[in-house]
């Protein structure tokens, strides 16, 4: 195949729409996730881990939304393989990222509803597993932007 990465702005195709719509909708689950981890913990710890599986619901509902953009068939990743296929391991690399983000999701959602976090130890335990969750979510989505980026100089910002 032919490399023929555009060096100028993207034309916005109707799944590139959909790819930065549902990379802003990831992004505020992140945060949402962020925040209901910070929340004060302290004599509420039910509460507090209600509001952190409510959130994780949402992060493994918006995980599986930009697996299915990216993945499907005809879908980001074969755009891009299509565009620039110099990109390929990069493709490859962001695919084998998304069963871990799943499965870490799901993995701290289901302790959590199963053993909650019922004292300060046990909510400094959860925290430090959704920072690390937190980090290996934005981390893709850079990879994710710094990918989109190289295919078509689409920025996606950092904002959403």
């Amino acid at each position: 195949m032919t490399d023929h990465t555009k060096t100028a702005q993207a034309e916005v195709t109707p799944t590139l729409e959909e790819v930065v719509r549902r990379r802003a909708d990831l992004y505020h689950a992140i945060l949402s996730l962020e925040a209901a981890a910070a929340r004060p913990a302290t004599g509420r710890e039910e509460d507090w881990v209600a509001g952190v599986i409510e959130a994780l619901d949402e992060v493994e509902h918006e995980i599986a939304d930009h697996i299915e953009i990216t993945e499907r068939r005809e879908g980001l990743y074969d755009q891009i393989i299509d565009v620039a296929p110099r990109l390929g391991r990069n493709v490859q690399r962001l695919r084998e990222e998304h069963p871990e983000m799943q499965e870490a999701t799901s993995s701290l959602r289901a302790r959590l509803t199963t053993a909650p976090a019922g004292d300060a130890t046990g909510v400094a335990e959860a925290r430090d597993e959704i920072q690390h969750l937190l980090g290996r979510l934005v981390k893709h989505r850079q990879r994710g932007a710094d990918l989109l980026w190289e295919a078509y100089s689409l920025d996606t910002g950092g904002a959403e």
